[in-house]
């Protein structure tokens, strides 16, 4: 992910240093307590809106049949920190929800998401909105500094039932002790690059723990529509002159996605 040269907008020439060379930031705060507010509120209508028996963790693309959280995305806020990681010009194509509530026991196991996605170059950004509080005891982000500075890491599939992902990353690929927790208030958020080693652990608290995920890629980049055919890029700012990727349209109403990749 190339250093961009125009002049900054949210993040300081020393900060967008920081994250080419350790892989992420966080601790932003963006939105205000009125705006949490509604975020929670907001959650919990993101609930009702899942087909029966549905888990908010197994649908994704949010962005794409939901036009309040199609907003969200967009927020001239968020898109200033993605600009002063891509550049002027890059769009919105990915939104998640990775929620959990007390006494979960999942995990996310240690992956890197370029693993997973048939992107090229590889240059994408993904912000991390903090719904509720995330820390250590509720199962907030955990990343490893500096693994996004090299090839992609050897995966291999598990079968572990606590697991969230298919895949993590081999033993003796990096050290785990090195992990950080990106512990976020709510209205708060974080940024990673999608090289960088990350997961996260159970929910052993008596709280809920919900952020909301969105990623942004240069408009440099192109998908493999033969292993993702349903990808769209939604312009968030500068100019497409590249014409890689199918472009998409916001959403009119709020819908729910019913799976991964739709």
């Amino acid at each position: 992910m190339a250093t961009t040269t125009h002049t900054p907008r949210r993040l300081t020439p020393p900060q967008v240093e920081e994250f080419h060379a350790q892989g992420y930031l966080k601790g932003f705060r963006v939105f205000s307590d009125a705006e949490v507010a509604g975020f929670q509120a907001l959650y919990e209508r993101v609930l009702e809106l899942l087909p029966p028996g549905k888990n908010v963790n197994f649908v994704n693309w949010w962005h794409k049949r939901n036009r309040t959280l199609y907003d969200l995305c967009m927020d001239p806020r968020l898109l200033d920190f993605a600009e002063d990681l891509l550049g002027p010009s890059f769009y919105l194509w990915g939104s998640h929800f990775f929620a959990k509530e007390p006494g979960d026991g999942r995990v996310t196991p240690w992956h890197q998401d370029a693993q997973y996605w048939p992107l090229s170059p590889q240059n994408a950004v993904t912000v991390f909105i903090a719904f509720t509080d995330c820390d250590a005891e509720n199962g907030c982000l955990r990343v490893v500094p500096r693994t996004h500075r090299g090839e992609k890491l050897r995966h291999h599939r598990s079968d572990d039932g606590r697991f969230v992902l298919p895949q993590e990353i081999d033993a003796g690929e990096f050290d785990p002790a090195e992990a950080v927790d990106l512990e976020l208030k709510a209205g708060e958020i974080s940024l990673h690059h999608d090289g960088l080693v990350h997961g996260s652990g159970p929910n052993t608290s008596h709280r809920r723990r919900v952020g909301f995920t969105m990623r942004f890629s240069s408009s440099d980049v192109k998908c493999d529509l033969s292993v993702w055919p349903n990808f769209q890029a939604f312009p968030a700012r500068g100019r497409d002159d590249y014409r890689h990727n199918p472009v998409g349209a916001p959403p009119t109403a709020d819908g729910a996605p019913t799976g991964m990749l739709e």
